[in-house]
């Protein structure tokens, strides 16, 4: 039996922005504005828990209008909406780790094949004892980007894993 019924929206816009720090490290962030659709309230975010106090606070508001309108127990009420929040909240922060660990899973992967590449290339090369000093200078040339290219994604997992850091995953 259906007493009370409420409807909320919300439109989320999300802005990446990236950049090189002073050390010339990529860095990233996200940031964006959230709008409730109903009352055309919005606010600037840079954290994802400022669209999440956003959302419960119109969402409570919501709720709480409800009630009014009916004979039901507003407290009962807010907390069937907190349950809400609390599996939202377990969700979002299960498929936010395995994302970031499939990330890291992939830029290992990648350095392992491109390390492997370099390794064959460098003993089909130099093996075959007759190569120019322009090619080897060339294959050397090759294995320091490569080696260079290894160090940054290093550098980049070992920032994403870092606890306490925006980005980073569980130990």
């Amino acid at each position: 039996m259906r007493t009370g019924q409420g409807i909320a929206s919300f439109l989320v816009r999300f802005v990446q922005e990236a950049w090189r720090d002073r050390r010339g490290e990529p860095r990233l962030r996200w940031r964006g504005t959230v709008r409730h659709v109903q009352s055309r309230d919005e606010v600037p975010f840079t954290g994802f828990a400022d669209v999440v106090a956003f959302m419960q606070r119109h969402l409570a508001a919501l709720t709480r209008q409800t009630a009014e309108g009916t004979s039901m127990d507003q407290d009962k009420l807010l907390q069937e909406s907190l349950k809400l929040w609390e599996q939202f909240a377990t969700t979002y922060s299960s498929l936010m780790f395995q994302a970031m660990d499939r990330v890291i899973q992939q830029s290992d992967a990648l350095k392992q094949q491109l390390n492997e590449a370099v390794q064959r290339s460098l003993q089909t090369w130099k093996g075959g004892g007759g190569t120019s000093p322009d090619l080897a200078r060339a294959v050397d040339r090759l294995a320091a980007q490569v080696e260079q290219l290894a160090r940054r994604v290093d550098r980049l997992e070992r920032s994403a894993k870092r606890p306490g850091r925006q980005g980073g995953r569980r130990a």
